[in-house]
């Protein structure tokens, strides 16, 4: 049974007058299942035929979906109460929480001068005790990245793993779907509900299931070249690592290729990019989507798009589309490509000699408004969508009072195995901030 139980009326209370709520389901129940208990809000990018499903843009206002996305059925046939619909970056497009249609969540409720993080910003915004778990998805660490920023577990499956049947699309080749949980053990219950091939997504796949089940590891990856990383950031992972070292567990270093890690930012642009705007060319407001009045299809369009796209995503589309262009495809989207498998197997090449790969996910939440941060691994965690591979970000320790996580990275489909090894490096962690 679900660890973090929640409380449908509380909940609901709370997310009323959130502004992270984009419907409210205020008849939510429990049924029989092995959810029973649990209290889920879920992405607004998750097709619900019981709501309108508006991906924070305009262009999908009042839209209302005629079937249920696989992961809901799912969620529902296991017992569990799902209470709201929430907010997002607009089509999911975006990592502040600020861009959204309609509404502006991207203070950090720990603290409001600082970012929420996102895509999935209304998920982590609206994620207190009285909700148990909360789906986003990750496409670019849309779901570690705020878990991080705001103190809590943020579990990104293996790609496949679980059906996006129903998940608007925004990168096919890197979308996942992921979940907020309170504790690895509520992330392990979350997964054996939503696992399993799904005839209706060609790119789903029969995943082991993870198991409650703690593991020791026998070798644990640390990063040698961690030099441009904050200071308390570098002597905690420097401190973890005599720690791992005095339970009796091998620690094997490994230094990355610079050049590799600073290409992840760019690669993922050229690739989500490029994808976004083949997926989301049916929002026209002619095939789909809603419509602006013009003189001919061309106008509409036009009309439509610059009316009802955020400026995010007017530039995203706007971008793809041009690395798509012939002229440009072999340049760019397919030299991205190519990038993109050399990034892959040199962290598999890692991964592949010990049990799990651990680093800081990320530093406490910036400002916001502050200048992005270009250092060497500020686009360490998408690694993982690039490669398909699970990941998960769990609670570390503090400074200035912000929370920051622990990244814990495993290879393709061995989400059962990094699953029992971070619930050992979560006793770990526990223990030693006793």
């Amino acid at each position: 049974m679900i660890k973090n139980k929640g409380n449908i009326k509380n909940a609901i209370k709370e997310l009323k007058n959130s502004l992270a709520t984009s419907h409210l389901f205020e008849d939510a129940t429990f049924n029989k299942g092995i959810l029973n208990g649990a209290v889920f809000t879920i992405k607004d990018v998750y097709a619900n035929k019981n709501s309108k499903v508006q991906a924070s843009s305009k262009i999908l206002e009042n839209f209302w979906p005629n079937y249920d996305a696989t992961i809901i059925k799912k969620i529902k046939n296991a017992g569990a109460a799902i209470v709201a619909n929430v907010h997002l970056d607009e089509l999911a497009l975006g990592g502040s929480g600020g861009f959204n249609a309609y509404s502006d969540i991207s203070k950090n409720p720990l603290n409001k001068k600082r970012m929420i993080g996102g895509s999935s910003s209304g998920s982590v915004y609206t994620f207190t005790k009285n909700i148990s778990v909360s789906i986003g998805s990750d496409t670019g660490d849309s779901v570690r990245l705020p878990a991080s920023y705001n103190g809590f577990y943020g579990f990104k499956p293996s790609y496949g793993a679980i059906s996006r049947y129903g998940l608007f699309p925004y990168a096919s080749s890197l979308d996942t779907v992921g979940y907020f949980t309170h504790n690895i053990e509520d992330a392990i219950l979350t997964s054996n509900v939503l696992y399993g091939f799904d005839e209706n997504d060609m790119s789903s796949k029969e995943v082991e299931k993870p198991i409650n089940k703690i593991v020791k590891m026998k070798k644990v990856g640390f990063i040698k070249n961690a030099n441009e990383i904050e200071e308390y950031l570098k002597k905690s992972y420097k401190e973890l690592k005599q720690q791992i070292k005095e339970d009796g567990i091998e620690v094997l270093e490994f230094s990355l290729n610079k050049k590799l890690i600073e290409s992840i930012d760019g690669v993922y642009q050229a690739i989500s990019y490029s994808e976004v705007s083949s997926n989301d060319s049916n929002l026209s407001g002619i095939t789909f989507g809603k419509s602006k009045k013009g003189n001919d299809w061309n106008e509409i369009m036009i009309n439509s798009r610059s009316s009802l796209f955020g400026p995010l995503v007017q530039k995203r589309l706007t971008i793809g589309s041009y690395f798509l262009q012939s002229e440009n495809i072999n340049d760019i989207f397919y030299k991205a490509q190519k990038v993109r498998r050399l990034i892959v197997d040199e962290f598999n090449k890692i991964k592949k000699q010990v049990d799990i790969l651990i680093f800081p996910a990320t530093k406490i939440a910036p400002l916001i408004n502050e200048k992005k941060d270009d250092s060497f691994w500020n686009s360490y965690l998408i690694h993982a969508n690039l490669s398909g591979t699970p990941s998960i970000t769990i609670p570390w320790k503090k400074h200035n009072g912000m929370p920051f996580s622990l990244v814990i990275d495993g290879l393709l489909y061995e989400d059962k195995k990094l699953l029992s090894h971070s619930l050992y490096i979560e006793k770990l962690l526990r223990r030693n901030n006793e």
